[in-house]
């Protein structure tokens, strides 16, 4: 089930273009959540100041169309709140997969990824990072 990560109107819930979309239940997920959700793959621990390899592939569950009607338009990479990495993809020409390399500083909790669909809206999933000395 489709659910959002902040707190939205009643009338936001059934709105894909309101708000951030996340899936509730991987287990249990739709294939449009399946086609959306942006998969993380990182080490679960990382030590300060060295860099490290993040993917963010959507449409990993189930593959996501790129067409000129229907794609995926960016993905963006965070620690906690802080911007880390986006890239921007293209119809036909690219697959929705981000890979870069990033190093943390302190320990952010978790890293976040975000996808923005152009007919589905935006979609987010996390995973939780810890940065040792």
């Amino acid at each position: 089930m489709v659910t959002k990560t902040k707190e939205c109107p009643q009338t936001c819930v059934e709105d894909l273009f309101c708000g951030v979309n996340t899936v509730s239940d991987i287990e249990q997920a739709t294939d449009l959540e399946k086609k959306h959700l942006p998969l993380i793959t990182a080490p679960k621990k990382v030590k300060k100041g060295d860099y490290f390899e993040v993917t963010v592939d959507v449409g990993k569950l189930l593959k996501h169309p790129m067409e000129p009607g229907h794609f995926i338009q960016f993905v963006e990479l965070y620690a906690g709140d802080t911007y880390l990495a986006r890239m921007d993809f293209t119809a036909k020409t690219t697959c929705p997969i981000m890979k870069v390399c990033v190093c943390l500083d302190h320990d952010y909790g978790k890293l976040r990824a975000f996808e923005r669909c152009n007919l589905h809206g935006s979609w987010e999933s996390d995973t939780d990072i810890q940065v040792v000395e």
